[in-house]
């Protein structure tokens, strides 16, 4: 079994790259997220009292629901808030990862395919045989955030300051697909990217 792993810059259209590339696969396939599995762990009743005991009850908008918008907007912009709060979610999300991977293994599939935003930040503790960046201009990004997450531009830049930047992102990348374009452009990528590399 191949695994892939698709990363890349927050605003540059990761979640749109994988739900093309797995309506294009022509084989058996598994496919995670972890920015999914992270809204998971956090509604986990063991995750919150957690995070209370971390942060506090600023930490929850309602009783046993997390104020995501508080976590992203306070603890992500600080250095060491921000470690904190992935001491807490990091290692529930990599189990869960590599569980699925072993379940895909199990279950005869080609190819298992993890969609990991945070891959080279977590010192590229995933294992993959390919990896895939979508990367984006800082511009689109910003303007990408601004309009599909509602964040201001100043919340914005912190966000995107708290990841690597995307060039060190490319520069490791075995494929890169640039996404400042229309969908077309992806989609053809996406095509290109599929085809030959599944039938080595």
């Amino acid at each position: 079994m191949k695994s892939w792993l698709i990363t890349g810059g927050a605003g540059c259209g990761k979640s749109t790259l994988a739900a093309l590339l797995v309506g294009q696969l022509p084989v058996p396939h598994s496919y995670f997220s972890a920015d999914l599995m992270v809204a998971e762990v956090m509604k986990r009743e063991s995750t919150v009292q957690e995070l209370v005991e971390a942060f506090g009850s600023q930490v929850l908008v309602n009783p046993g629901e997390v104020n995501r918008p508080w976590l992203r907007d306070v603890v992500l912009p600080d250095a060491v808030l921000r470690q904190k709060l992935e001491g807490l979610l990091h290692p529930p999300v990599l189990e869960a990862l590599e569980l699925a991977r072993e379940a895909a293994e199990k279950a005869g599939m080609n190819l298992f395919l993890a969609e990991v935003p945070l891959h080279y930040e977590i010192g590229g503790t995933v294992s993959a045989d390919f990896v895939i960046v979508v990367a984006s201009s800082r511009s689109v990004q910003v303007r990408r955030m601004m309009e599909t997450r509602g964040l201001d531009e100043q919340t914005v830049h912190k966000f995107l300051e708290a990841q690597w930047p995307i060039e060190a992102k490319v520069e490791r990348a075995d494929a890169v697909i640039w996404n400042d374009g229309s969908l077309a452009s992806l989609e053809a990528q996406v095509l290109t990217l599929a085809s030959p590399l599944l039938q080595a």
